[in-house]
């Protein structure tokens, strides 16, 4: 009995050997295949390199067809997509994006609705480095699929961006909430005048956070001529508005009305006040020195710490943190004048 157990036993390892050596074998013949249509691959970039440069200078395309093998495709999809991220000139644009409709199109569709995810997204990438616009409808409709994931939305949010799409303030309008703050903010970011100034002009239908992102974008990219929504959202009753309100206009310079900005030295939020004197160092506005050197006694540390940084970045800056080390009565306010003077010598030096 027990030496039929053994036999059984036998068998049962020996056919898992030959399973294990036939995936084995299997695996080997994959990857030297794939080795070789990855040779074949960059040799035939190599060979097509000086062409496709040629087409993208003359918009010659006479004998410069990727018809012919899979490799042969792939070469042409990646010489220009090489392409596509170092040449940036309007007419090039122009020559890639014509010769990827003439060619790729029908392959951009079939990868569009693969079920493998990297393929779809690989395809989204695609459209967007060869400037396919004539694809916008696809996208379109791919965009209104209830399985898209929030990496596809974010990318064909970005594409929309960039083709300048109509559509595209009605979709900011109802983002996905999955949808990062990068995200919203990269989308923004490529949008250009016409398209941003209507959704601004749209602004009370955005969702919240698509509005802070909207001011934050406005101050990052030092937008001035939105200054006076940005003296709007400072009444706004909302905090985390107020703050993001303050810190574009410490981004971008603004004026800012002065009645306005008096009152947030005092306010209960200490974000607000550490905000208000980061917004009177960037602007380096002296008729509030005062204020300042009031907010080195805030029994806040990051708001005393922003009220020497702001103080330091006045002309006198240096002299004025020294006179209140030497007059004051507060040890927060001679603790942070110190820290700070200490830290310009060191500067200096």
């Amino acid at each position: 009995m027990i030496e039929v157990g053994i036999v059984y036993l036998f068998i049962f390892f020996l056919v898992l050997f030959f399973i294990l050596l036939c995936l084995f074998i299997y695996l080997m013949i994959e990857k030297y295949m794939n080795n070789e249509s990855r040779k074949k691959i960059n040799e035939l970039k190599e060979t097509y390199r000086l062409d496709m440069f040629h087409f993208l200078q003359t918009g010659k395309d006479d004998d410069l067809s990727p018809e012919g093998s899979p490799e042969k495709f792939i070469a042409f999809l990646e010489l220009l997509r090489e392409y596509a991220n170092v040449l940036d000139s309007m007419e090039i644009k122009q020559k890639i994006s014509k010769y990827a409709k003439k060619h790729f199109t029908n392959h951009v569709k079939k990868e569009l609705k693969k079920r493998r995810w990297s393929l779809r997204m690989n395809a989204l990438y695609m459209i967007e480095d060869f400037h396919m616009e004539h694809l916008k409808d696809s996208l379109h409709e791919l965009y209104g699929r209830n399985n898209l994931t929030i990496a596809e939305k974010s990318q064909i949010l970005r594409i929309f961006a960039k083709f300048n799409d109509s559509k595209l303030t009605s979709y900011m309008q109802k983002l996905d909430p999955r949808l990062s703050d990068f995200s919203i903010l990269s989308i923004l970011s490529i949008m250009n005048e016409e398209t941003f100034e209507i959704l601004v002009g749209d602004f009370v239908n955005l969702d919240k956070r698509t509005q802070f992102m909207v001011v934050e974008t406005i101050g990052k990219e030092q937008l001035i001529q939105y200054h006076p929504l940005l003296a709007k959202l400072l009444e706004n009753n909302e905090e985390e508005m107020r703050i993001r309100a303050l810190k574009a206009y410490s981004n971008m310079g603004a004026p800012i009305d002065k009645t306005q900005l008096a009152e947030f030295f005092t306010f209960e939020s200490w974000q607000v006040r550490m905000m208000a004197a980061k917004v009177v160092g960037k602007q380096k506005l002296t008729s509030y020195i005062d204020k300042l050197i009031e907010l080195l006694s805030d029994q806040e540390y990051v708001v005393r710490a922003e009220a020497a940084k702001a103080i330091i970045q006045f002309k006198d800056g240096i002299d004025i943190l020294k006179q209140v080390i030497d007059e004051t009565e507060d040890d927060f306010a001679r603790d942070m004048a110190l820290e700070w003077h200490e830290k310009k010598r060191v500067d200096y030096y």
